[in-house]
C-alpha cells in the first residue's frame, strides 16, 4: 500500500520548500523553451498555420480532459493507494485514451466541415494519437508525485518539451508549415511517456477487482465533471472565433492567449503536483492547511501579477520584439487578457482548496455556476469582435474568483475574508504598477527601441511593485520566509568570493 509518506531529504524525496524551488526552477527552464518556440514559430509560420492547430486544440483539450477525467487527482489526494488500485486506474486511463483517439480519428472529416477547413481532416487523426500516449503516461506521473520525486517530474517535463521543440523547428525549417506544430506535440508527448515510465520504478499489474475503487472513481467523476464544465467555458473563445471568423483571426488571438496563459501553465499547473499531495497530507493528519495555502497565494499571486502587469502594459513593444509586425493585432488582446490572468492565479488557489479538502463534488457544483458565466461573457463579448472576446474572458475570470471564495467559506470553512483581502491588495499593487508602465510606454514607446522600453519597464515596474507589496506586513513575513533559505545559501558563496 502506497501511503502519503512524508518527504525525506535526499535527491528524490524533498521537503515542501525544496519541492517548490525545484518545480519553479524547472518551470522557468520550460518557460524559456516554450518562449523560444513561440518566438521562432511566429517567424516561421503564418497566422493561418497557428490558427489551424488552434482549431484542433479545442478538441485536443476535450480529449485530454476526458481520458483522465479526474483520476490523477483522485490518485494523488487519497491517503493510501495500493498497487492494484493504481493498476486499475492505469488501465482505465489507457482504455479511455484509446476510445478518445479513435473518436477524433473518425470525427476528423466532421471537424474539417465544422470549420470549413479541409486541412483539418488530415491534421486531426495525428493529433488524436496524443490521447493514448498521454493516457499511458498519467499514472506514472501520479507515482512520481506521491513519492515526492519532484526533481524527476520537473526534468522529464523540461526534456520532453525541449525534444518536441527541436524536432518541430527542424520540420518548420524544412517547410512543413503547420505540420511542424503537430511534430512538436507528438514528440513531446512520446518523450514524456518514455522518460516517466522509465524513471517511475513502477510497473502496472493486470486489472482486477480491488477494494476502494468506487471512492476513487467517484472523486474522479466529480473532479472530471468540474473540468469538463471548465473546458466548455474556457474554450468558448477559440470555438467562437474559429466558427465566426476563421483560422487567421484565431491565429492572432491564439498568439495573445498563449503569451497570456504561459505564466499560469508553466507555474500553477505543475505546482499542483507539489501542492496537492502536501495539502492533502496535512488534511489527512488533521491539520488546517489554509495557513499554508494563504502563504502560497501571496507568494504565487504576487509573482504572477507582476508578470501580467508588465506584459499587459507593455504588450505592444513585447509583441513587436518577440513575434514581429505580422502579429501586431495580438498586442491589445494580450493587454486585456492580462487583467483576467491575475484573477486566474488567485482562483487556482481555490481549486487546490477544493481538491485538497476532498470537496470534488462541491468543485463540480461550483463549476456549474461559474463556468457558464464565463462562457456567456465570451459569447456576448464576441459582438464587439476579438477585443470583446478578450474582455469577456477576463471579466468571467474575475467573477469566478469572487464566487469561489464564498463557496469555500460555506462548504469547508475557508477564511475567505483573509484570502480576499490578501488577493485584492496584490491586484491593487499590480494595477498601479501597470498604469505607471502604460504611461511610460505611451510617452516614450515610439521613440525608443522595444528592448529598451521592456528593460526599463521591467526594472522600474519591479521597484514600484515590490515597494507597494512590502508596505503590507503579512506580505513581508511571507517573502522573508521564502527568501531567507535562498539568502542563507547565497551569503557563504559571496563571502567566499
Amino acid at each position: 500500500m502506497l501511503k502519503m509518506t512524508k518527504p525525506r531529504e535526499d535527491e528524490t524525496r524533498t521537503s515542501a520548500k525544496k519541492a517548490g524551488v525545484i518545480t519553479l526552477t524547472g518551470q522557468l527552464a520550460k518557460a524559456l523553451v516554450q518562449l523560444a518556440g513561440l518566438i521562432a514559430f511566429s517567424h516561421l509560420l503564418t497566422p493561418r498555420d497557428v490558427g489551424l492547430i488552434g482549431m484542433v486544440a479545442v478538441f485536443l483539450l476535450l480529449g485530454e480532459l476526458i481520458r483522465d477525467f479526474g483520476l490523477s487527482q483522485a490518485a494523488i489526494q487519497t491517503a493510501e493507494l495500493s498497487h492494484g488500485q493504481a493498476s486499475n486506474l492505469f488501465w482505465t486511463n489507457a482504455l479511455v485514451g484509446l476510445v478518445m483517439s479513435a473518436s477524433l480519428f473518425v470525427a476528423a472529416p466532421a471537424v474539417a466541415d465544422l470549420y470549413n477547413e479541409p486541412a483539418l481532416s488530415s491534421i486531426a487523426p495525428w493529433i488524436a494519437v496524443t490521447f493514448t500516449i498521454n493516457a499511458l503516461q498519467m499514472q506514472f506521473q501520479v507515482r512520481l508525485a506521491r513519492d515526492f520525486r519532484f526533481l524527476t517530474l520537473t526534468l522529464t517535463d523540461v526534456f520532453s518539451q525541449l525534444a518536441g521543440l527541436v524536432l518541430g523547428l527542424i520540420a518548420a525549417l524544412l517547410g512543413a508549415a503547420y505540420w511542424a506544430l503537430v511534430v512538436q506535440l507528438l514528440v513531446a508527448s512520446a518523450t514524456l511517456l518514455v522518460l516517466r515510465a522509465g524513471t517511475a520504478r513502477w510497473v502496472p499489474g493486470a486489472p482486477r477487482r480491488e477494494a476502494g475503487m468506487s471512492a476513487l472513481y467517484m472523486f474522479g467523476l466529480h473532479s472530471g465533471l468540474a473540468q469538463l464544465v471548465q473546458y466548455v467555458a474556457s474554450n468558448a473563445d477559440s470555438f467562437t472565433i474559429g466558427i465566426r471568423w476563421g483560422a487567421a483571426p484565431l491565429g492572432i488571438y491564439n498568439r495573445a492567449f498563449q503569451i497570456f496563459s504561459a505564466p499560469a501553465n508553466q507555474l500553477l499547473a505543475p505546482l499542483t503536483n507539489v501542492a496537492l499531495p502536501i495539502l492533502s497530507r496535512q488534511r489527512h493528519e488533521g491539520r488546517d492547511f489554509y495557513p499554508l495555502l494563504l502563504k502560497a497565494q501571496i507568494a504565487i499571486s504576487a509573482a504572477l501579477t507582476f508578470v501580467f502587469a508588465v506584459v499587459g502594459s507593455l504588450s505592444e513593444p513585447l509583441v513587436r520584439l518577440a513575434l514581429g509586425s505580422a502579429w501586431r493585432e495580438s498586442a491589445p488582446l494580450l493587454s486585456i487578457l492580462s487583467i483576467g490572468g491575475a484573477a486566474q492565479a488567485l482562483s487556482f488557489m481555490a481549486y487546490w482548496a477544493f481538491l485538497a479538502s476532498g470537496n470534488a463534488r462541491q468543485l463540480f457544483l461550483h463549476s456549474l455556476v461559474t463556468k457558464p458565466i464565463l462562457a456567456v461573457a465570451i459569447v456576448l463579448g464576441s459582438v464587439w469582435g476579438l477585443t470583446g472576446v478578450a474582455w469577456g474572458f477576463s471579466l468571467g475570470l474575475v467573477v469566478s474568483w469572487f464566487i469561489s471564495l464564498g463557496w469555500l467559506a460555506k462548504c469547508d470553512g475557508m477564511p475567505a475574508r483573509v484570502f480576499l483581502s490578501a488577493g485584492l491588495y496584490v491586484l491593487q499593487s499590480g494595477l498601479v504598477t501597470g498604469a505607471v508602465l502604460w504611461l511610460l510606454n505611451s510617452k516614450f514607446g515610439d521613440h525608443a527601441p522595444s528592448v529598451v522600453i521592456l528593460s526599463i519597464g521591467f526594472l522600474a515596474g519591479g521597484a514600484i511593485y515590490a515597494t507597494l507589496l512590502c508596505l503590507r506586513k503579512s506580505n513581508r513575513t511571507v517573502f522573508r520566509s521564502v527568501l531567507s533559505p535562498v539568502a542563507a545559501r547565497v551569503k557563504p558563496l559571496l563571502q567566499r568570493n
